[in-house]
């Protein structure tokens, strides 16, 4: 019975040697896997990087004109521009007033 057990305690420790080499080897081709798709991800963003830096200057440089053009034409017609100002002010107060009177009954806390 003693040779019965070393030879189980043999091959179970063959057994446990070669699933140990089996998950070494999985580690490996999983960690180069991984290496692989972080390449290709870390490249594609860079694609995408570059693709819309160009649309992004330019669409800076669209915005910064058309704030110069706002500024020169308040600075061409103040009085126009104060009205308008006034005008948006007075519309955002009325709104305000017609939104708070439309509240719900106060939700107290301890309900």
């Amino acid at each position: 019975m003693a040779a019965t057990t070393d030879d189980i305690r043999a091959s179970v420790s063959k057994d446990i040697a070669a699933l140990q080499q089996e998950v070494s080897r999985l580690q490996k081709m999983i960690s180069a896997q991984g290496a692989e798709a972080y390449y290709e991800v870390r490249d594609r963003a860079g694609r995408v990087y570059e693709d819309a830096l160009p649309r992004a200057k330019g669409a800076v440089a669209q915005i910064r004109a058309e704030g110069a053009a706002a500024a020169g034409a308040a600075r061409e017609h103040p009085a126009a521009t104060t009205t308008a100002l006034a005008l948006a002010g007075a519309i955002g107060f009325l709104a305000g007033y017609l939104l708070s009177g439309s509240q719900q009954p106060p939700h107290h806390w301890w309900r």
